[in-house]
C-alpha cells in the first residue's frame, strides 16, 4: 500500500533524508535508496533534483550508493 501524500509530495520528507544523506550505517543507506527509489516512481523530478544537488554537494562514498539505489527506476526509463 502507497500513502498518497508521498507519491505526490514527496518534499515534505526532505528534511528527514537530507539528515541521512552520509550515514555510515549501510542499512540507513539503503533505507534512503529505496525510499527515494520508490517516490521516483510517482515523482522522477523530484528524486533526479535530489540526487543531483547531493552529488555536488556531499560527493562521499555513502551518499554516492545513496544515489545509485535512488536511481535504479529513472536510469532505467
Amino acid at each position: 500500500m502507497h500513502i498518497e501524500a508521498l507519491k505526490e509530495t514527496p518534499e515534505i520528507y526532505l528534511p528527514v533524508l537530507e539528515k541521512l544523506r552520509a550515514d555510515p550505517s549501510r542499512y540507513v543507506q539503503n533505507s534512503v535508496g529505496n525510499w527515494l527509489n520508490d517516490a521516483s516512481k510517482s515523482r522522477p523530478d523530484f528524486v533526479a533534483a535530489v540526487c543531483e544537488r547531493w552529488e555536488r554537494e556531499s560527493p562521499i562514498k555513502e551518499t554516492q550508493y545513496i544515489i545509485k539505489k535512488a536511481s535504479r527506476t529513472i536510469m532505467g526509463k
